[in-house]
């Protein structure tokens, strides 16, 4: 079955939502790319995986190479959860194309799990240096 590539920024927006003003109001936020990012290289993507296999030693994370009709992408991921013969998602992997500094996401991935691909591509794409979140609106005060 072949893996449908939704292009980050371009095919979905990344929209999160949170709390502002010390957790009084629900606010909106969207991740956009920021306008002087430096280009991401194959040394960041081992550098991140590495920092992440140390903070988190359990979850497996890897960074794998694969080629697909001549473009090579990076992938991001991690490996399945198994929690009493049910699997659980707790995992996006994200494919870097270096060469046209491109990111994408699978589409499944995108439609079934949207609150956790937004918020995995917030803080990956955040601490890579390459996006930044702004301001929306505000949805409603918490009660």
């Amino acid at each position: 079955m072949p893996i449908t590539l939704l292009e980050v920024f371009k095919d979905f927006d990344v929209t999160i939502k949170g709390y502002g003003q010390f957790g009084k109001y629900r606010q909106l936020f969207k991740l956009i790319p920021k306008p002087n990012a430096k280009p991401v290289t194959l040394q960041d993507l081992e550098n991140y995986v590495k920092n992440l296999q140390q903070k988190y030693p359990d979850k497996n994370f890897n960074l794998l190479k694969k080629t697909i009709n001549g473009k090579t992408y990076y992938i991001i991921n991690k490996k399945k959860r198994i929690q009493s013969k049910k699997q659980i998602y707790d995992r996006v992997p994200i494919w870097f194309d270096l060469e046209n500094q491109k990111i994408y996401v699978p589409k499944s991935y995108v439609t079934r799990q949207k609150r956790l691909t937004n918020y995995i591509l917030m803080r990956t794409l955040g601490t890579l240096g390459l996006a930044k979140q702004i301001y929306v609106s505000t949805i409603s005060k918490r009660q």
